[in-house]
């Protein structure tokens, strides 16, 4: 119970303008969970797992279409918080929102009514609950920003950058399929688009890997 104290106070910046019975509450109701990598976590609005704290790993959260294609919104990292998880507190939230683990990962998992019924007696975890949700859904709008507005190539440029600085290299350990899955694409079309890139010196094809070759190229197709 002291441990999981700890991590509340680590994670939460409201945790001083709680009631102890608040506290204690909150305690009461968290739980562990692992998940190993490509294990689903949150699987859309009919789900309602809570609140997640990331203590190790990481998560991927995406949307989901019909016909099965898949749109990465965004990723939460290591010490950092999801409350979209919630989907049965935020009632902003309408889209099926998906989550796995990206990696072997280590949760704290808040139940959502008790999240709830404190939300509603406490205004500063209201502000926090809400500029978390705030910050997400700018990430969200980033992304259909890219789906609306940018091309294919666009938008592979923004994933190979945002990759590099993720994996910290330039030799990124990625699949074709794995590109396609993350910006909501075809495969196909992404392997056509990555030959483009190669033979215009941007990056340079292996299997299982892309090497980003020319960052500055990327900028370029990310500001035309």
């Amino acid at each position: 119970m002291a441990e999981v104290e700890g991590y509340l106070k680590q994670f939460f910046p409201f945790w001083e303008t709680l009631t102890k019975q608040q506290q204690n509450a909150l305690i009461a109701g968290t739980r562990p969970a692992q998940f190993s990598a490509g294990d689903h976590v949150h699987s859309g609005e009919n789900d309602c797992i809570g609140v997640l704290l990331v203590l190790e790993g990481e998560l991927r959260a995406y949307m989901l279409s019909a016909s099965g294609r898949e749109c990465t919104l965004f990723r939460v990292y290591e010490n950092e918080t999801c409350v979209l998880a919630a989907t049965c507190i935020l009632k902003m939230i309408t889209f099926d929102l998906f989550m796995d683990a990206e990696k072997d990962t280590v949760l704290l998992v808040i139940d959502p009514d008790v999240y709830a019924r404190i939300l509603e007696e406490n205004v500063s975890m209201e502000a926090y609950t809400y500029k978390q949700s705030a910050d997400r859904f700018s990430d969200v709008m980033w992304v259909m920003q890219q789906q609306l507005f940018m091309g294919l190539d666009g938008r592979l440029a923004v994933f190979l950058l945002d990759e590099v600085a993720r994996q910290k290299g330039d030799k990124l350990k990625l699949t074709h399929d794995e590109i396609a899955r993350h910006i909501g694409s075809a495969r196909e079309a992404v392997s056509r688009m990555l030959k483009t890139f190669a033979d215009k010196g941007i990056v340079t094809l292996s299997r299982g890997y892309i090497e980003v070759a020319d960052k500055s190229k990327l900028h370029g197709l990310i500001n035309e």
